[in-house]
């Protein structure tokens, strides 16, 4: 129905203080209501109690002053209203005048008949209410058998009635009095109640303006705290989180925003020299500017910086992909076979080196150390940790590829004995593209994005990467993985045994992060 829907309607369109207040005086109204229907009906059923017991006494008064067979002369009380109907078919009416004018003359119907009792202990009917010639006037009555003395014989029926004008009287005074007082309740129940309502909900006006700020692009504005037990506490611990996340979210985006605009600018910036020798090469070639016998130089020159090229868009493309959360290939990998593969490449590169796997602690490595990875991307750390070393490294210079756990997870360091690495780089040497300001010329051929893959793929198996000071001089790099297997102890069998390199190990504790390190080119 249309009018339901509107009526609705405009209820919802109502503050939420004016409906809390129309709901309070609507509930007072109708508990009072209740209340004094209540009240009412209890007094009445009270007063109508006693004028039955008072109609009662006086009958049994009157019977008992009854004289001869039928006594013409008792003594009646003003309000009373008796009337005697005899055998012989004789009335009489006793009654003042007073309260004939008062209260009218009360129709009574033939509430026995002549010889018939009531079917109670007294003989006598019930008090019932009847109606009066003056509207509005009801009587109480009450029909009596009468016999002729000391015997059972019918003499007639004695009819008393008394007005109930003083109980409808007092029913309407205390109604009026109850709903006086009843409506002063109600306003000022209502009243109190928009008063109260409106400073409980204070706090939802802090959040109203708290919004607003919000809305205008504050988004370090939170609720002030309430009581969690409240509704309004908790709603306003919901907001405060809800913003929290919000403002990370929006942090979040404007560091990724600054990433990738710095990401495509640092790429850029590294792509365009390659190109730029590439064109020129290629734009003198063409112009007949290079002499025959320079032709090898500059199409090597061309393929270097191909190559170099090449090698950065692999680099950026393995970034990018990281960003992406591609899924691992996620299997068994042994950290030990690849610490050993890495000590092998790393004296192919340079075979004066002197390469050691060993424990954390300087002693014979685990025969296992088995984590869940991918192998690809884990190989892919041990090689640009390798290539590192060999790059930045003097060439001879001992390394050593430290295995084992700690704190539940399985570590890798590798630890050369180079130039290491200036305390101001040290923080940064994870970004992409850093590197040390002595290493701009790029002489040694790094792109500033090794380290930073290593980072991305730690970050992508829920590990890390970070750097510290070998002990005795150079650079510590520590990669660790969650542990998926305990590593193996070793075995005493010469199976397990290693050759030992031609100098003398340096243990793996990290030096303080305040001695004096040398400058060194930047780390990819």
């Amino acid at each position: 129905m249309r009018w339901v829907d509107g009526i609705q309607e405009a209820w919802r369109a109502k503050p939420l203080v004016t409906r809390l207040v129309a709901l309070i005086i609507v509930l007072l109204a109708a508990g009072l209501a209740l209340a004094g229907t209540v009240m009412i009906g209890l007094l009445q059923r009270h007063l109508i109690a006693q004028v039955d017991d008072q109609l009662e006494n006086s009958a049994r008064s009157l019977v008992a002053d009854t004289s001869g067979p039928v006594s013409t002369q008792p003594n009646v009380p003003t309000p009373y209203y008796i009337r005697r109907t005899l055998a012989d078919g004789s009335t009489s009416v006793l009654v003042s005048a007073d309260t004939l004018q008062r209260s009218g003359t009360p129709i009574i119907p033939d509430l026995l008949g002549l010889g018939e009792v009531a079917d109670t202990d007294s003989l006598w009917t019930h008090p019932v209410t009847v109606r009066s010639t003056q509207p509005g006037s009801t009587w109480r009555a009450v029909a009596i058998p009468l016999v002729y003395e000391d015997t059972t014989t019918p003499a007639g029926v004695m009819t008393i009635a008394l007005p109930l004008g003083d109980v409808q009287r007092t029913l309407a005074n205390t109604g009026s009095y109850f709903l006086i007082a009843s409506a002063v309740i109600v306003a000022v129940g209502g009243s109190l109640g928009r008063y109260l309502v409106h400073r409980s909900l204070l706090p939802l006006r802090s959040i109203e303006s708290v919004a607003g700020k919000i809305a205008a692009g504050d988004l370090t504005q939170r609720v002030d705290a309430e009581p969690p037990t409240t509704e309004v506490g908790s709603l306003g611990l919901s907001l405060n989180t809800m913003l929290s996340q919000v403002e990370q979210s929006f942090e979040a985006r404007e560091q990724s925003e600054r990433k990738i605009r710095r990401f495509v600018s640092d790429a850029s910036h590294e792509l365009r020299t390659p190109l730029a020798a590439i064109r020129g090469y290629g734009e003198l070639y063409e112009m007949g500017g290079v002499p025959p016998e320079r032709v090898p130089d500059v199409m090597g020159r061309i393929h270097s910086e191909a190559t170099r090229m090449g090698s950065l868009v692999e680099d950026l493309l393995t970034l990018a992909r990281l960003d992406e959360g591609q899924p691992l290939a996620l299997t068994e990998v042994d950290l030990v076979k690849l610490a050993d593969n890495a000590a092998f490449d790393l004296q192919a590169l340079d075979p004066t080196r002197g390469v050691r796997v060993m424990s954390l602690s300087g002693h014979k490595p685990p025969m296992t150390l088995v984590v869940t990875a991918d192998r690809d991307r884990i190989q892919q750390v041990f090689t640009n940790l390798i290539g590192n070393i060999d790059r930045y490294t003097p060439a001879g210079s001992p390394v050593e590829l430290a295995l084992g756990v700690q704190d539940g997870q399985a570590v890798a360091e590798f630890r050369d004995h180079g130039p290491g690495i200036a305390p101001k780089d040290q923080d940064r040497v994870f970004e992409r593209f850093y590197r040390a300001e002595d290493s701009r010329a790029r002489a040694t051929g790094g792109t500033g994005v090794g380290l930073a893959i290593v980072a991305g793929i730690m970050s992508a198996h829920h590990g890390a990467a970070s750097i510290s000071r070998t002990r005795g001089g150079g650079l510590t790099v520590r990669v660790a993985l969650p542990l998926t297997q305990p590593a193996v102890p070793p075995s005493p069998s010469p199976a397990a045994t290693r050759p030992e390199p031609d100098f003398a190990p340096i243990p793996g504790e990290a030096g303080a992060a305040g001695e004096d390190q040398r400058p060194r080119g930047g780390r990819q």
